[in-house]
């Protein structure tokens, strides 16, 4: 748990649910974007499995990533059977199996064009949301960095990489966040320091030197390189 977040002040529920994505202690912005991919997936199963419309979009308009693909039939053996999974399951198959069957009725170029655009998926739905409830958080952590007791606890999240550059490019030049950023690249260059410390001490005369973090550095950068994903 990142110290001191339950003591933030908190305005309204973007703050509350922010609070509760850092007190987890990973990297916040991958907590908000999985708890939003969670709540989608649950939506999907209770409610828009059965709506026409939303069947009829999907491949088209929007799509499921391989990753979520497996999380609504998951979900849904989680509290029932799996009929509205299978009916999605056959919208989506059906109309992808129209496009292939499209494709292989021409020849030559125009069958090379027509596979490849049956191979690009539109966007995934769910990490769509994701992405959404991801955007919220970043921008009300910029927002938020001007009190200080928010800014020593941005200051202090374990953001992975991808989502600190992310994080950074919204906050831009603000003078507020150029503190964080300082101690977020501090962090990422003594990760640094202690992966490249485990590799010298790996010898074995040196391995008698070998420090606990330096033991632990792969797995945080796995972390850092990898994303958090509580829900895994």
């Amino acid at each position: 748990m990142t110290s001191g977040a339950s003591a933030l002040p908190q305005r309204d529920l973007v703050d509350v649910r922010l609070v509760a994505a850092i007190e987890l202690g990973g990297c916040a912005i991958c907590a908000v974007r999985s708890r939003a991919e969670a709540s989608a997936v649950e939506a999907i199963v209770d409610e828009r499995i059965m709506d026409i419309g939303f069947r009829a979009g999907l491949e088209r308009t929007y799509a499921l990533c391989r990753r979520h693909v497996s999380q609504i039939v998951a979900a849904e053996r989680r509290t029932s059977g799996i009929l509205s999974s299978s009916i999605l399951y056959e919208a989506i198959i059906a109309r992808r199996l129209a496009e292939l069957r499209e494709a292989l009725g021409s020849r030559g170029r125009g069958r090379r064009k027509r596979l490849e655009a049956a191979g690009n998926r539109p966007p995934c739905v769910v990490c769509v949301e994701g992405g959404e409830a991801a955007g919220v958080a970043m921008t009300r952590m910029v927002q938020r960095s001007g009190d200080a007791a928010w800014a020593a606890v941005i200051g202090d999240i374990p953001f992975c990489l991808d989502d600190l550059v992310a994080l950074l490019a919204e906050a831009g030049d603000a003078p507020s966040f150029a503190p964080i950023a300082e101690r977020q690249l501090g962090r990422l260059d003594d990760l640094a320091r202690r992966l490249d410390a485990y590799a010298h001490n790996s010898a074995p005369e040196r391995r008698h030197l070998m420090t606990d973090e330096e033991r632990g550095a792969a797995d945080e950068a796995t972390r850092v390189l990898g994303g958090d994903r509580p829900e895994d």
